[in-house]
């Protein structure tokens, strides 16, 4: 029995040796996270309130599970926050993180320092947060970077030259953010950048001729900046599919080598405060355009034929629906009006107007006669990059600042014109009211509060507000009514409201296609004593075609 138990305590001794080698070598063969690299990364998600997934921190062990496999974690939402990593082969496997995604997450706070001891990234997409201060001249150590996304945040301060390190990158957005400064002149040494989306950035000045190296791009927004300067001849020499500039200040003609870009697709320079004769640009070569916006810029010659139907022809067909031909001129119906935009049913306000109803479903070009043509209103655009654009919005919230929360609840938007008329008035001087509250950009810190609605006032044909922001004139706060009140004359029988938008501001927050101005509700009544109430007729109208 003694030699026997002795036997069985070598078998166990043996067996128990073989399961230390084997997970000796199984640890060997098990990659490992490098350790800058985790104690990098837990550094960050520590500073901007994240925590890693289990489905690729396994065990503690960050490069692992959907890290290192085929998950797609660009297109997959359940992998937010993710990382991948590229792990060496050989028995003692080293891996390193090359991709970071903390995306729309309202991550808030600066940048944490810590993210630029991740020297092996590639790709970097923090777009979507509430990123704040400047970008760090650190970024620079990121040599590796291919895709770098900082867009829809609210970092500030000028771009650092350091970003011309990033002699890999292919893509850069930092977009929608509240930069200061110009271009720096280093970006030209981005040889291999293909893609730059800087639009609503706060950019100033003229765009580097250092630039003129990054023959590879393809795909420029660099809308609502406030660029100078002529638009370069070099970008005629770029391989560019899509070019936007709407809503800059530079000045002189387009540069005729604009025609060498026959792979151009999409070419938007409305309100771009150029001049020019159409004879500069030879549009036979640009065979795949299909979108063309040189709208609202001192241009002069013949429109081609293929672009009747772009956004550079204002429509026509409004019958005395313009200044020059109002209805009723000489033989007014009405005193005054008022217009609850966006809204089913009509209103009684605590001014004692009673609001009529603006539910008219307007398309791109389209316009609305009440039955008693007392008043109309207008729209003309489509909105870009939005499947489904909202003419009307609508919201269930209460609003601040007013008596009358129901005029708010609907608000009629537009991609880029819209009009309002009083018709057949008696003529004299009028107190003309605008009220307005900003929807879908919430109080606090989170990338949906970052977007900006930017337009234009017109009343009578004279500018009354430039650059008009709902939410900045409100005190920075959305859901909170704000009226404007102007004293115009009416000579002709006839009032023109017109709200325009001149490119300013974002274009996609919270979703792609929502800007353009937005009105609650107007009215206009008389100045002088003795008026004569209105006459509106309450009947409701049609909707007509532009053209």
């Amino acid at each position: 029995d003694l030699e026997r138990g002795r036997e069985m305590k070598l078998l166990h001794g043996a067996a128990l040796a073989l399961l230390l080698l084997a997970a000796a070598a199984h640890a060997q063969r098990t990659p490992r996270t490098h350790a800058g690299d985790a104690a990098a990364l837990n550094a960050v998600f520590a500073k901007l309130g994240q925590k890693a997934s289990s489905s690729w921190n396994i065990s503690g062990n960050l490069c692992t599970g959907a890290a290192t496999d085929d998950t797609d974690i660009d297109n997959d939402p359940n992998f937010n926050p993710a990382i991948k990593c590229l792990c060496s082969t050989g028995n003692a496997s080293l891996c390193r993180i090359t991709r970071l995604k903390i995306y729309a997450l309202d991550a808030v706070g600066p940048i944490p320092e810590e993210l630029w001891n991740l020297t092996s990234l590639t790709n970097l997409n923090l777009a979507q947060n509430y990123l704040t201060g400047p970008i760090p001249s650190f970024i620079g150590n990121l040599a590796q970077m291919q895709y770098l996304s900082l867009g829809i945040n609210a970092l500030s301060g000028p771009l650092p030259k350091e970003l011309g390190n990033l002699t890999n990158l292919v893509s850069l957005g930092i977009g929608s953010n509240k930069f200061n400064g110009s271009l720096p002149s280093e970006l030209g040494n981005l040889a291999k950048l293909e893609q730059m989306y800087i639009d609503s950035a706060g950019l100033t000045g003229p765009l580097p001729a250092s630039l003129s190296k990054l023959t590879k791009m393809k795909i420029l927004w660099a809308s609502d900046n406030d660029f100078t300067g002529q638009i370069p001849d070099y970008i005629g020499s770029w391989s560019l599919t899509e070019l936007r500039f709407q809503g800059n200040s530079f000045e002189g003609p387009i540069p005729a080598t604009l025609s060498n870009l026959a792979q151009l697709t999409s070419l938007v320079l409305r309100n771009c405060r150029i001049s020019d004769k159409l004879s500069s640009i030879d549009f036979s070569k640009l065979t795949s355009l299909n979108l063309l916006d040189f709208s609202y810029n001192q241009l002069s010659g013949t429109v081609p034929s293929w672009a009747k139907d772009s956004q550079f022809v204002l429509p026509t067909g409004w019958g005395c629906l313009q200044r020059n031909t109002p209805c009723f001129l000489g033989s007014p119906q009405s005193s005054s009006f008022a217009v609850d935009s966006g809204s089913r049913r009509p209103v009684s306000g605590s001014d004692n107007s009673f609001y009529e109803s603006d539910d008219a479903s307007l398309g791109p070009a389209s316009f609305y006669v009440t039955g008693a043509q007392t008043w109309g209103v207008s729209n003309v655009g489509r909105f870009m990059d939005a499947q489904n654009g909202s003419y009307i919005i609508y919201s269930s919230r209460q609003f601040l600042n007013t008596l009358d929360t129901e005029l708010f609840r609907n608000a009629r938007m537009s991609p880029s014109s819209l009009r309002y008329f009083g018709i057949g008035l008696e003529n004299g001087n009028y107190t003309v009211t605008l009220q307005f509250a900003e929807f879908d950009f919430p109080d606090g810190q989170s990338w949906k509060s970052t977007g900006r609605r930017v337009f234009d006032i017109y009343v009578q044909g004279v500018r009354k507000e430039q650059n008009f922001d709902i939410r900045k004139t409100a005190g920075g706060k959305s859901y909170t009514a704000v009226r404007k009140q102007y004293i115009v004359p009416v000579t002709k029988n006839f009032l023109e409201i017109h709200l325009f938008w001149a490119g300013k501001g974002t274009c996609c927050i919270p979703t792609q296609g929502y800007y353009g101005p937005a009105i609650s509700a107007l009215s206009a009544t008389p100045r002088q004593p003795g008026a004569r109430s209105s006459s509106l007729r309450r009947v409701r109208g049609t909707v007509r075609p532009l053209w």
